[in-house]
This record gives C-alpha cells, sequence and structure tokens, in this order.
C-alpha cells in the first residue's frame, strides 16, 4: 500500500508543482496586469492635471485680457467722459452769456418801454388839456343851461333863455367852442 500511496502522493506532488507554477503564472500576470493599470491610471491622471494646469492658465490668462480690456475701456469712457463735461460747460457758459444778454434788453426795453410809457402820457395830457379846458367850458355851460331852463320853467329872472349860454360864447350867434 506504500506504493498506492507513493504513486497518489508523487501525482499529488506533481499537481502541486503545476499549481505552483500556475500560481506563478497567475501573479505575474495580476503584477503586469496590474502595472498596466497603475500605468494606464498615472497615464489619465497626469491628461487630467495637464487639463487642470492649462484650463487655470486659460482662466488666468481671460482674467488678464478682460482686465485689460475693462482698463481700456474705462481709460476711453474717462476721456470721452471728460470730453462730454467739457463741451457741456461750454454750453453751459455759451448759454449763460445768452441769458445775460437777453437780460440786458430786456433791462432795455423795459426802460424804453417806460420812457415811451411817459412820454406818450405827456403828448396825450398836453394835447387833451385845451379840449380838456374847451370841454371844462361847455360843461359849464350846459349845466348853466340846464339851471336856465329850470328857472323859465319855474318862471324864473331870466326869460329869454340861454342866457349863461350866449355870455359863455359871445352872444351875437357866433360859433363857439362849447359848439
Amino acid at each position: 500500500m506504500k506504493k498506492k500511496d507513493n504513486g497518489k502522493l508523487g501525482r499529488l506532488k506533481s499537481q502541486m508543482k503545476d499549481m505552483s507554477q500556475d500560481y506563478e503564472d497567475m501573479i505575474k500576470a495580476r503584477e503586469q496586469s496590474k502595472k498596466q493599470l497603475e500605468a494606464r491610471f498615472n497615464d489619465v491622471y497626469s491628461k487630467i492635471e495637464e487639463n487642470k494646469q492649462f484650463t487655470i492658465a486659460e482662466g488666468a490668462r481671460v482674467m488678464q485680457t478682460l482686465t485689460a480690456f475693462q482698463e481700456k475701456f474705462e481709460g476711453k469712457l474717462q476721456v470721452a467722459e471728460a470730453a462730454i463735461q467739457k463741451d457741456l460747460d461750454v454750453e453751459k457758459n455759451v448759454l449763460a452769456g445768452y441769458v445775460v444778454d437777453i437780460n440786458k434788453k430786456l433791462d432795455v426795453l423795459d426802460k424804453t418801454l417806460a420812457t415811451e410809457k411817459q412820454e406818450r402820457i405827456r403828448q396825450a395830457e398836453e394835447s387833451l388839456a385845451p379840449i380838456k379846458k374847451d370841454l371844462e367850458g361847455v360843461v359849464g355851460v350846459i349845466k348853466g343851461r340846464t339851471e336856465d331852463g329850470i328857472r323859465e320853467r319855474e318862471g324864473g329872472p331870466d326869460r329869454e333863455g340861454g342866457g349863461d349860454f350866449k355870455k359863455a360864447c359871445g352872444g351875437g350867434g357866433e360859433p363857439c367852442a362849447a359848439d
């Protein structure tokens, strides 16, 4: 039985040797696969890192471009604003000059109108003074006639009629200023 046992044991040893070789081949394959995966991981990781660095660099470049554009734009905006403000100030001064000139002209016109008004009032008074004097005479005569008429109706002294009127106009039928 020992031979039988030895034969089984020999086969077992042979199988163990084969298994040991297979196990070593598997370990080598596993290690090789692990190295390949690690190489792929490192390659992908380095690509990700490169992409990250590129993105950071591009972001910085874009920020620099935007900052430069903003500074340039703000500079141009300040220049344009200063030019517009200068133009507005010039226009404001011109308009202020017009207002001063117009106010001076208005003052001259006001003074001229006041003078003209006083002159016309004086001329009207001078022109109307003789007429007013004659009119006062006529009013006096009419008043007198009215009083004479009242006396005549009542039977008063001046029966001829028109006594004061004839006296005011000279009495003899000549045209009178009161007519």
